[in-house]
C-alpha cells in the first residue's frame, strides 16, 4: 500500500447557494472567480489570504462574514496518475473533514454526497483515473443549513437550546453532523465553518490491506498487550496464504515480536496476538508515574506482497469506572487507572479556534503542555465541538492527560427517531471509536453534553426525539468496538435526577454561577454546600488581560458598554464580573480599565481555587473539571488561557488548587476540617501545627498533630 497526499494548494470558487451539484459543468467551464486555497483548511482562511474578508474573530468582523454560510464553495485540485495505481487492485480516495454537506466529483463523474464532518468520505476510484491527462478532483461544500427548513425540524425544535442572544445559534444545527458550536454559543460567535479541514489522500492497494490494529492491556498474569489485526484480502472469490508479524518496542529499544501464519478468506480476517512484555512499564496520568509509550509495528505478507500498517505509540494501562455503593442512596463515580483511583483535576476542552481548521499542531501541543503545568490530570472534550485532531490525543498520551470523550451531541433533542440520522450516528461512532480507542489517554466515552439532563424537562408523550442514541446506539458500538474503555450515557447523568450529587457526575451551575440571585453567583462559600461525586462542568467568568483585550477589540472603543465589548462578552456574564469585584475587592467608581481587568481576574481565580478545593475536600468526590479551559476567540469568558495563548490571572489560582499535594481548610459543622490530599506515588508524613496567632505574634495558642497520608489518598485530620 502506498499513500499519495493531495494536501496543499487547491483552487476555490464561490457560487450562489442555489448552484447545486447538477451545475457542475457550468461551474467548471467558467475560468473566472477561482482563488488559491489550502487543504487542510477553511473557506474563511482562504478568503482572508485573498483579501476578501477581514479576520472574523476581532472587533465586529464576524457579523460582516455571515454571508459565507449563504454560499456554496467549490474546491478543485488536479493531479497526475501514478504508475503503481495501474497495477493496484483498489485505488481509494479518502477525504477527511468535509465540513459539511459535500458533493464529490472525479473527472466529471459524481462520486456521491457526504453529510458529515465527523467521518471520512472513501471511494474506490481506480476505474475513473485518467492515464494520459491530469485528473480533476472537485468538492462542493455548504454549511448544510439549506437542507432543513424550520417546518422540517418541528419534531425536535422545541427542545434545542444554545441560542443565547442575537445572531448566535440555529435550531437546524441538530440535523447537521458538524461542530455544533460553529453557529454560536454563549462563549463564541456565529462563524459557521466550511472547508476541507482534514487530509486528502489516494492510496493504492494490492492483494491485501491491514485495515486496523486494536490494542488492549491485559493484567491477569503480569502485563501483556493483546492485539487484534484486521486484515482484508482484496481477492473477492479466492483464499490466500500469508503471515502477520507484530513488533512492540519500548522506549529503551527492547523489542517483543511475534509472527502468525494465516489462511485468509476473501474480505475481512481477524488475527489475534498476545505479546508478553517481560518487565512491563505502565502508562500513568500526570503526576502519578511515567507516561511510557511502546511503539507498535504491524506488517503482513500475502502471496509475496508486503503490507505495512502505520506504526503507532501505545501506553499499557487499564481503565475502569468505579461506582461502588457508599450507602443506600450514593455511589462513587471514579476513574481507576491500573487499579488506582485517580482524582481528576482539570477542565473542559472546546475547539482551539472558532475556525478550527486552521488550529496548528503547535497550538495543540502548547495547550496540552499548559494543562500539565496547571497540574491537570484530565480534559473533557465537550460534545458541542469536534472529535479532535490526532495531535491532541497524541499530546495527551505523551503528557499524561486523561481524556473524557463526549460524543458530539450537545444541548438538544436530536432526531434519532429518523432512520437516516440514526444510521449516520452509527457510522460516525464506529469510525471515531475505532480511531481513538488505542490512545492511553482516552478514559471514558460519554454520550452527550446535557441532553440526558434536558430530557428530564423535555420529555413527554409527544416528543419524538428520544435518547435512542445514548441508551442504545452508542453503548452497543462501545461494547463491540471498545469494551476496555467504560461508557457513560452523558454529562451530567446518574440517579433519578440526571444531575444528581449522589450518583454519577454533576454540572454544578444553577446553585452558583447560573443562579438568579447574584449573591449566590459571587459567594465562594456556596460551593461548600454540595457533596458531589464528580463535577464534570461548572464555571466562573473573568476577562483577559489588557494586551489580549486590545487585540481582539481591534481598534474598537475600550468601552465596557460598547457594541464591540458586548459582542465579545459572554452572554451569561450579566454583570457578574462587576458584582464580584465590588463584593471582594473594590468599588468600581472611577476605576481604570487596567484595574477592572486586574480585580476581575483575581475574582475569577479566587472563585476557581475555592470551588476546586471544596470539591476535593470531600473524600467521596473523584473529580473537579471547570468550564472551560481554553478559548476559541477573544472574550470575557470562562477560561484560564485566552485565545492568544496567554495565561489569565486565574491560571495561577487553578494551578495552585490542583497541586498534587494540597492542604485544604473548610468549616464543617462548626469546626475547621483539614483535608490532606496526596495524588502522588509516595506517602507523606509530617507534623501539622494548628491554633491561632495574633497578626503581630504577641499572642498565640498552638498545638501539633502527627499525620501520614498514603500514596494516591486523602485524609481528614
Amino acid at each position: 500500500m502506498s499513500n499519495i497526499s493531495l494536501n496543499g494548494t487547491w483552487m476555490l470558487k464561490e457560487e450562489p447557494l442555489s448552484t447545486r451539484a447538477t451545475d457542475y459543468g457550468r461551474v467548471m467551464d467558467s475560468a473566472d472567480g477561482w482563488i488559491e486555497a489550502t487543504v487542510p483548511g477553511d473557506v474563511h482562511v482562504d478568503l482572508i489570504a485573498a483579501g476578501k474578508i477581514p479576520e472574523p474573530l476581532v472587533g465586529l468582523n464576524s457579523i460582516q462574514c455571515e454571508w459565507i454560510e449563504e454560499r456554496s464553495w467549490w474546491y478543485k485540485r488536479t493531479f497526475a496518475t501514478e504508475s503503481e495505481w495501474l497495477a493496484a487492485d483498489v485505488v481509494e480516495l479518502e477525504l477527511n473533514g468535509l465540513d459539511c454537506m459535500a458533493d464529490v466529483f472525479l473527472n466529471g463523474s459524481y462520486l456521491g454526497r457526504h453529510p458529515s464532518a465527523f467521518r471520512p468520505f472513501i471511494c474506490d476510484v481506480k476505474e475513473l483515473l485518467r492515464l494520459e491527462e491530469e485528473n480533476v478532483l472537485v468538492v462542493r461544500l455548504t454549511s448544510g443549513l439549506e437542507h432543513f427548513s424550520q417546518g422540517e425540524i418541528s419534531d425536535v425544535s422545541p427542545w434545542v437550546s444554545g441560542e443565547r442572544v442575537g445572531r448566535r445559534g440555529d435550531k437546524r444545527r441538530v440535523y447537521i453532523r458538524k461542530p455544533q458550536y460553529s453557529w454560536g454559543w454563549d462563549w463564541n460567535p456565529r462563524v459557521p465553518t466550511c472547508g476541507i479541514t482534514g487530509n486528502v489522500v489516494i492510496r493504492s492497494l494490492k492483494t491485501a490491506v491491514i485495515r486496523d490494529v486494536y490494542a488492549t492491556t491485559c493484567r491477569e498474569e503480569g502485563v501483556c498487550i493483546d492485539l487484534q489485526v484486521t486484515l482484508e484480502s482484496l481477492d473477492w472469490i479466492g483464499t490466500a496464504d500469508g503471515q502477520v508479524t507484530v513488533k512492540i518496542t519500548d522506549e529503551d529499544g527492547n523489542s517483543f515480536e511475534s509472527t502468525e501464519d494465516v489462511f485468509l478468506r476473501s474480505g475481512l480476517n481477524f488475527v489475534p496476538f498476545t505479546i508478553e512484555l517481560g518487565r512491563p512499564r505502565l502508562w500513568w496520568p500526570n503526576g502519578m508515574g511515567e507516561q511510557h509509550l511502546y511503539t507498535i509495528e504491524v506488517k503482513a505478507n500475502v502471496e509475496g506482497e508486503d503490507v505495512f500498517y502505520p506504526s503507532f505509540r501505545y501506553g499499557a494501562r487499564t481503565v475502569e469506572l468505579d461506582q461502588t455503593p457508599l450507602n443506600q442512596e450514593e455511589r462513587l463515580f471514579a476513574i481507576v487507572v491500573n487499579g488506582i483511583r485517580v482524582y481528576c483535576r482539570g477542565g473542559n476542552w472546546v475547539p482551539a479556534d472558532s475556525i478550527y481548521g486552521r488550529a496548528s499542531d503547535e497550538r495543540y501541543r502548547y495547550l496540552v503542555k499548559e494543562a500539565v503545568e496547571a497540574n491537570f490530570t484530565m480534559l473533557r472534550v465537550w460534545g458541542g465541538g469536534l472529535y479532535e485532531k490526532d495531535i491532541f490525543y497524541e499530546s495527551c498520551d505523551q503528557e499524561g492527560i486523561l481524556v473524557w470523550q463526549d460524543f458530539m451531541f450537545a444541548c438538544a433533542a436530536y432526531p434519532d427517531h429518523l432512520e437516516w440520522f440514526a444510521d449516520e450516528v452509527r457510522k460516525e461512532a464506529e469510525y471515531q471509536v475505532t480511531r481513538l480507542r488505542n490512545h492511553a489517554c482516552v478514559a471514558l466515552w460519554s454520550g452527550s453534553n446535557e441532553n440526558n439532563w434536558g430530557f428530564r424537562d423535555w420529555w413527554n408523550e409527544e416528543t419524538k426525539g428520544g435518547a435512542r442514541t445514548y441508551n442504545k446506539i452508542l453503548p452497543s458500538i462501545i461494547q463491540a468496538k471498545s469494551p476496555h474503555i467504560p461508557y457513560w450515557n452523558g454529562s451530567p447523568y446518574g440517579g433519578d435526577d440526571p444531575n444528581s450529587a449522589k450518583i454519577g457526575n454533576r454540572h454544578h451551575w444553577h446553585d452558583c454561577m447560573m443562579n438568579e440571585d447574584m449573591e449566590k453567583r459571587i459567594t465562594p462559600e456556596e460551593y461548600d454546600k454540595v457533596d458531589p461525586k464528580f463535577i464534570s462542568e461548572y464555571g466562573y467568568i473573568g476577562p483577559c488581560g489588557l494586551e489580549t483585550t486590545l487585540k481582539y477589540l481591534d481598534g474598537e472603543p475600550l468601552d465596557r458598554q460598547g457594541e464591540a465589548w458586548q459582542h465579545h462578552n459572554n452572554t451569561f456574564e450579566k454583570d457578574t464580573v462587576v458584582a464580584g469585584i465590588q463584593k471582594h475587592y473594590a468599588d468600581l467608581d472611577d476605576m481604570e480599565i487596567e484595574d477592572y481587568l486586574f480585580y476581575a481576574g483575581l475574582c475569577q481565580g479566587m472563585m476557581y481555587e475555592y470551588s476546586l478545593d471544596s470539591f476535593r475536600s470531600r473524600l467521596n468526590n473523584s473529580g473537579g473539571l471547570f468550564w472551560m479551559y481554553n478559548d476559541c476567540w477573544g472574550e470575557v469568558g470562562w477560561t484560564i488561557i485566552d485565545y492568544y495563548l496567554k495565561r489569565k490571572i486565574s491560571y495561577s489560582f487553578v494551578r495552585r488548587a490542583n497541586a498534587p499535594r494540597r492542604l485544604i481548610l473548610r468549616e464543617r459543622d462548626g469546626e475547621v476540617q483539614v483535608t490532606l490530599a496526596n495524588d502522588t506515588p509516595q506517602a507523606i508524613s509530617g507534623t501539622l501545627e494548628y491554633g491561632y496567632m495574633a497578626f503581630d505574634g504577641s499572642e498565640k495558642e498552638l498545638s501539633t498533630v502527627e499525620f501520614t497520608v498514603g500514596p494516591f489518598a486523602r485524609h481528614i485530620i
